[in-house]
């Protein structure tokens, strides 16, 4: 069985006054891939592995929150070059 494997998809905005229509940068949180699993005739979509263990629950949450923590770094450095890039169109128009 595979495990959910999340991504952040990116969007950049268009800041070009040109380019119309001027539209702010977004980002999704998404899930990459996950697996179906049959209990009892029943199919759920899982965000882990099978559990046995109180422990083994903790550690697949765990592994969850990095992947979050790690998609919360790459939003910052996205909307951040976003931000500048923002900035610098928004200071060529006001030079023009």
């Amino acid at each position: 069985m595979s495990t959910l494997y999340l991504e952040l998809l990116k969007f950049p905005g268009n800041y070009k006054v040109e380019k119309r229509p001027l539209d702010t940068a977004r980002a999704y949180i998404a899930i990459k891939g996950s697996s179906t699993e049959k209990v009892d005739k029943l199919e759920f979509k899982t965000i882990s592995s099978e559990c046995r263990t109180s422990k083994e629950v903790e550690e697949a949450a765990d592994w969850l929150i990095k992947e979050l923590k790690t998609i919360k770094k790459q939003a910052a450095k996205f909307f951040k070059k976003q931000d500048e890039a923002r900035r610098k169109m928004s200071d060529k128009s006001t030079k023009q």
